[in-house]
């Protein structure tokens, strides 16, 4: 008797843990079935309305165009930044002169380097003159 009541409480930690998985799942794509956006992803809603267009519009650029490329742990250079502008401009269908303020008013503050928030001196912590 005692081996059944081990089945049904392995069988019970089995479940749980399913539900958990899933739930973390649904979390992550939302109620409607569409992945969410990422964490500190751009307001499509607001360049949207500061352009005048419509939000599919913005978000459907974002996609196609992708994050303006660059080497891994560096910022993109002013040319990939130019590039980067001038095919979102296009997939938007506006000018690069009226996206480029909008972007500039939406940019992300770049991270903070070394897990120092405080720190604005850039010195390391092991560094002594």
């Amino acid at each position: 008797m005692a081996r059944r009541n081990f089945a049904t409480v392995d069988a019970l930690l089995a479940l749980t843990c399913v539900v958990i998985f899933a739930g973390g799942v649904l979390a992550q794509t939302g109620a409607s079935g569409q992945s969410a956006p990422p964490r500190g992803g751009p307001p499509v809603e607001k360049i949207a309305a500061d352009l005048g267009i419509p939000a599919d519009r913005v978000r459907e650029a974002l996609r196609k165009v992708g994050p303006p490329p660059h080497a891994e742990q560096q910022p993109p250079t002013e040319a990939q930044m130019k590039s980067h502008l001038q095919a979102l401009a296009a997939a938007m269908n506006v000018s690069p002169d009226k996206l480029m303020p909008v972007l500039e008013k939406y940019r992300p503050s770049p991270p903070q380097r070394g897990g120092n928030p405080g720190s604005s001196t850039g010195a390391k912590s092991g560094d002594r003159s």
